[in-house]
């Protein structure tokens, strides 16, 4: 699924850039749960769970905004987690 989503058009402390945020993710947001709805999930389930995930993710920002600069899954050891015992 290919998203198009448009930049900000103001900057972060104008009022109106939750609105335009919201407005710039909605088809996709829509397109996203009709897949969803398409693949057999009963709607309630499927925005529960839309619900979920974003609160999830946005807990997940703050604890690391710049998740790019984390390193790729598979360079992740066990030693680079967990200290020598």
């Amino acid at each position: 699924m290919a998203l198009s989503i448009s930049s900000p058009r103001q900057m972060a402390s104008d009022v109106d850039m939750q609105i335009d945020c919201e407005v710039a993710i909605d088809m996709a947001t829509r397109d996203l749960v009709d897949a969803v709805i398409q693949a057999g999930w009963p709607p309630k389930i499927a925005y529960s769970a839309l619900k979920n995930v974003a609160r999830n993710r946005a807990l997940a920002y703050q604890d690391d905004p710049d998740p790019a600069d984390d390193p790729e899954p598979e360079q992740i050891t066990v030693g680079s987690i967990l200290p020598s015992l």
